[in-house]
This record gives structure tokens, C-alpha cells and sequence, in this order.
């Protein structure tokens, strides 16, 4: 069907015109006309101020049941870059903050704030974090997958190497699974593997810490990994590479204060 609507204006009964005028013009930065107030064009946030017959007539909205923010008039963001300097903006110019800006994590997350205007009116800005808008993952790592093998001797080479119970009901056929104390996992994974061959070089894989690196770099060395890369102190860490016999690399290292 074809667009048929471009752009709407939300109408609202005020005690001052002029007053009200004023305050869109020089405190939200509208643009002000006698016709509408607008921000960003008709078709970001435009209103139509209208003089109320009385006083009474101007009946700002309540807070939904349950709720404790109201909202007469709501805007929508790009992202919280631009949310963040409209609500700087505002405060600096005076405005009334009647909402606080708050995240609401299954939203997007979605933050806003609220602006009240002189009669009352609620003026919402919402907005999700642009660095987020379009991704459906959430940002951490759950798993690391390790190709290996032999199965069996990797889950006992790694479960030696950082303290790990080795559990029957962690292992799914060709699949050990290891729970570490963040919640992640590590994956060791010896399907299809018993004719592919070891790689002469590859990437780190992953970094574990310890708070004794030559401690840890002899015990690599007695368990089998190859020192791939010597200890090396920098001020404010120390790391060593290993690889083990599958041509896993990973990286051990040492925060220094």
C-alpha cells in the first residue's frame, strides 16, 4: 500500500502560549512558528501549542497504573550518544528533569528521560545504544572450542593444567565440556580429527591468568606444553605463550601492580 501519512503533530491545551513558546524555543531548542513547535523537522518531534479556554483544560497525563513516570509526548533517538547531548543540553538550559535518565536492560537497552515543560506536560526521550541496535548476540564469550586428538588425553592434560574436576556426565561422545568458574566453557572437540594434521603455527586461542608466572611455566612444561614464547615482564603484566600437542595456542599471564 502506498505511504499515505508523512508526518503527525501532537496537539497540546497550554495555559500561556507565549509562555509556552518560549520555553520550546529557548530551552528545548524548537523551532518555534505560530502554526507548530518542532525539533529536527515535522517528522522528528513537532507539536502544536493551542491557548486553552481555561485553565482547567490543561489536564497533563498520569503516570500509568502501576507506574511512576508519566508521559504526554515521547521521542525517539538515533542512538545514546545523541540522547546523552540532547539531556546535557536541556539541563544546562534550565529545563525541569522530571525523569532522571534510566536503562532498562531488556529493552535494547533502552534509556530516556523526561522534560517537563511549564504547564506540566511530560516530554519523553527514549533511545537505544547504537551499538546495539542491530546485533542479536550478546556481547561475551560463553565457550572456546579446542580441536584435539585424542579425547581422552587433552581432558586430562587440561584438566591438570587448571585444576579441573574431569565429570562423566561432561562428556558427549566425541565432546568434553569443562565449566569454569566465570561461567564460560571450555570445548574440547575430537570429531573428525584423528587424520587432520597438527598446524606448524597458529593465533593464541585464549588467555588464562595466574598469579605465579614461573610457577605456572614449569608446570606447562612438566604436563607436555611447548613453551612457544619465553617469559616476557612489561610494568604492568608478564605473559607466556605454550602450545600444546594438538597445535593449540594459548597465553598465561600475570597482572603486575
Amino acid at each position: 500500500m502506498t505511504k499515505q501519512i508523512g508526518s503527525s503533530l501532537t496537539a497540546l491545551m497550554v495555559s500561556d502560549t507565549k509562555r509556552s513558546q518560549q520555553f520550546y524555543r529557548e530551552v528545548l531548542g524548537f523551532d518555534v512558528t505560530d502554526w507548530w513547535a518542532q525539533r529536527d523537522g515535522l517528522q522528528g518531534i513537532a507539536l502544536k501549542l493551542l491557548q486553552a479556554p481555561d485553565p482547567s483544560d490543561v489536564k497533563p497525563n498520569p503516570p500509568e497504573k502501576g507506574g511512576t513516570r508519566a508521559f504526554d509526548v515521547y521521542a525517539y533517538a538515533e542512538n545514546w550518544t545523541a540522547l546523552d547531548s540532547m539531556y546535557e543540553e536541556f539541563r544546562s538550559k534550565g529545563a525541569v528533569i522530571s525523569g532522571e535518565p534510566v536503562i532498562y536492560p531488556d529493552g535494547g537497552p533502552w534509556k530516556e528521560f523526561i522534560v517537563q515543560d511549564p504547564d506540566g506536560y511530560n516530554i519523553a526521550f527514549g533511545g537505544v545504544d547504537g551499538r546495539k541496535a542491530h546485533c542479536y548476540v550478546q556481547s561475551h564469550i560463553d565457550a572456546v572450542f579446542l580441536w584435539v586428538r585424542n579425547l581422552d588425553e587433552a581432558v586430562q592434560l587440561y584438566s591438570k593444567f587448571m585444576g579441573l574436576e574431569v565429570r562423566e556426565q561432561d562428556r558427549y561422545g566425541h565432546l568434553h565440556m569443562f565449566n569454569l568458574d566465570d561461567g564460560s566453557s571450555l570445548i574440547l572437540d575430537s570429531n573428525g580429527m584423528e587424520s587432520v594434521p597438527v598446524p606448524e603455527a597458529g593465533p593464541v586461542l585464549f588467555k588464562v591468568s595466574t598469579d605465579d608466572i614461573e610457577g605456572a611455566r614449569r608446570h606447562a612444561q612438566e604436563l607436555g606444553f611447548q613453551i612457544v614464547y619465553d617469559i616476557v615482564h612489561y610494568p604492568k603484566v608478564s605473559f607466556f605463550n605454550i602450545r600444546d600437542r594438538d597445535g593449540n595456542i594459548l597465553t598465561v599471564s600475570q597482572n603486575r601492580v
